[in-house]
């Protein structure tokens, strides 16, 4: 969460202290589904780039890669429609 939370302020180019922290605690939600759920993935909808790609670069790093999905939402709006 803490490396989210510093990439993110340094896309954003602001004071960590001053972004909202919500962002940053989707994945560790997401880690909870899947230790708490028999599910094999999660997926995480997003509509901030900056969010999206801090979120995706910590997570491709790790156990969870695969498993955690970041997925943009207006994509997975059209691929609805």
């Amino acid at each position: 969460m803490d490396q989210v939370h510093e990439r993110l302020a340094k896309y954003e180019q602001v004071d960590p202290d001053k972004l909202r922290k919500t962002d940053s605690e989707l994945p560790a939600v997401a880690v909870m589904i899947l230790g708490s759920t028999s599910h094999d993935s999660v997926g995480i909808l997003m509509d901030d780039r900056n969010a999206e790609k801090a979120i995706s670069g910590v997570i491709e790093n790790t156990y969870y890669h695969g498993r955690i999905r970041v997925i943009d939402i207006w994509k997975a709006i059209d691929h609805m429609k």
